[in-house]
């Protein structure tokens, strides 16, 4: 399979604050279209435009509290997939850094898919684009708005589905 399937038809996470105002000017270019399941503690109001699905197998994005249990044998297998995970909260970049520094992906992609940044991101999305796992962190001076995280996934789908795409 060629790009990712999203594209065809994250104790670490407090509760975000939705700008009312911001509502009306929210529309998305790929998080629309894509079909979204979020786990268990996160909190974040999905607006009625996004597809959100009660299965993690019929999910093109994962949406994961930052301090997660899933292992990095699933993150690998997510990815190997061609679905994106996004870690929100405050523990995201160390459980990231924990997957990504695995033997597990050591052995699965060409490179770890790991940085470390300052300040730390709160919200990480990666995605495998070939043989390569590629990230995109958001960092907020304060607590970001639930507007404030759908928007950022958004761009990143998007910067996903460019590199993706067959030329």
């Amino acid at each position: 399979m060629t790009g990712i399937a999203l594209f065809s038809s994250f104790a670490g996470c407090s509760a975000l604050s939705t700008n009312s105002a911001d509502s009306e000017d929210l529309s998305f270019e790929r998080l629309g279209v894509t079909a979204v399941y979020v786990t268990d503690g996160v909190e974040l109001s999905m607006p009625a435009e996004v597809q959100t699905v009660d299965n993690i197998h019929n999910a093109d994005l994962l949406i994961l509290p930052g301090d997660t249990d899933a292992d990095a044998q699933k993150a690998v297998k997510w990815l190997v997939d061609d679905r994106v995970i996004a870690l929100l909260g405050d523990s995201s970049e160390p459980t990231w850094l924990s997957w990504a520094r695995s033997d597990t992906f050591g052995d699965a992609f060409q490179n770890r898919g790991y940085g470390d940044g300052e300040p730390d991101p709160s919200l990480i999305v990666a995605a495998k684009i070939g043989q390569y796992v590629e990230t995109y962190r958001h960092t907020w001076g304060d607590d970001p708005s639930d507007n404030d995280v759908l928007r950022a996934l958004d761009e990143s789908l998007v910067t996903i589905e460019k590199k993706t795409s067959p030329e």
